[in-house]
């Protein structure tokens, strides 16, 4: 049942129109160097992005098998290799019909395949946070008719907020930045996704997420921004089942990541030990060619014209990312009591 929840009646004005036309590639996303003007290493027949636009689309048989043969995958879904493939041809094909997406599909082919490894009978929704323009939104309803779970996706439908001084990841230039209105987000779900699937809750994190009360599978945070991302992890992780998942989409910046490796933060708000992060920096195995890190154009970068990022990061509650081993501070014993 489709579903529309607005924490705030004000919404912002649309940002700069350059911001919100439509572009043939991702931008540049808030706190990462502007391109270089004038550079021509795309021109031509055979230019890199062009080869990588290639390779992706050779390889999603590859890639569909290889991702899906999870064998964790629940047998009530009854997910034959015929419906494998159908899945990940839709997933590709959403990515490829809705412009600005910030989501490949491989990387919601991963979220799948931890989707579906949940008995039908956990209780639990998806969680999307951050939204753009309803891509992943598309994406990610496919799957969960799938799997017959609903999607929950927060956002503001307004771009980004304005800049929190303390937050690294954050700038004055990009308020407003990846503006998707909800009607744009609507029509775009129920063009290439599943609308009956969604319930769309509208406003800033601090005002929406506090009134969440439903259990979580797997939660996609797509964000951007220090403060967004330490709202929705403590928001959101205590409703997360004991083997949910928390994916996010900015896995390339260590130090967005730091948080799920971060001792003081867990403890402080938790209380426990941080869960770490898997794909930090790279992103998770899905068929790419990347070694990053990360340069100012994802996939462009001067030293590695050849390479994209295509992947995503992901914790699961039940992990532990906490270091143990201090042989200074044990002198004389074991570091771990193996009896």
């Amino acid at each position: 049942m489709t579903e529309v929840q607005e924490s705030r009646p004000a919404e912002r004005e649309p940002p700069d129109a350059r911001l919100s036309d439509s572009v043939t590639q991702e931008p540049t996303p808030p706190g990462a160097d502007e391109p270089a003007q004038n550079d021509n290493r795309n021109a031509g027949f055979f230019n890199p992005m062009r080869i990588i636009r290639w390779m992706d689309t050779l390889t999603l048989p590859f890639a569909i098998f290889f991702i899906l043969s999870e064998r964790d995958i629940h047998p009530a879904y009854n997910m034959t290799w015929r419906r494998k493939f159908a899945l990940g041809w839709r997933l590709f094909r959403i990515t490829r019909s809705i412009r600005k997406c910030g989501t490949s599909w491989r990387a919601h082919l991963v979220m799948a395949s931890k989707i579906l490894t949940f008995p039908p009978e956990q209780e639990g929704v998806v969680v999307e946070c951050g939204c753009w323009q309803g891509a992943s939104s598309a994406c990610l309803s496919v799957i969960c008719e799938y799997a017959d779970r609903q999607l929950i996706v927060y956002d503001s439908f307004a771009g980004l907020p304005p800049a929190d001084p303390r937050d690294e990841q954050a700038n004055d230039y990009a308020t407003g930045y990846f503006y998707g209105p909800l009607e744009v987000v609507r029509a775009n779900v129920r063009k290439y996704g599943v609308m009956d699937r969604c319930t769309f809750r509208k406003g800033w994190f601090e005002d929406t997420l506090v009134d969440h009360k439903q259990k979580i599978i797997l939660a996609y945070l797509d964000v951007d921004y220090q403060k967004s991302l330490h709202e929705c992890v403590t928001r959101l992780w205590p409703w997360l089942v004991d083997k949910g998942y928390m994916f996010i989409d900015e896995y390339l910046i260590l130090r967005y990541c730091a948080l799920f490796w971060s001792e003081r933060w867990w403890r402080t708000y938790f209380d426990t030990e941080p869960p770490g992060m898997i794909g930090a920096g790279v992103g998770v195995g899905v068929g790419q060619f990347w070694v990053g890190p990360k340069g100012a154009r994802i996939g462009r970068a001067y030293s590695r014209p050849y390479q994209a990022a295509h992947s995503v990061g992901y914790t699961r509650k039940d992990f532990s990312g906490y270091w143990s081993f201090y042989p200074d501070e044990n002198a004389g014993s074991s570091a771990r009591d193996l009896s």
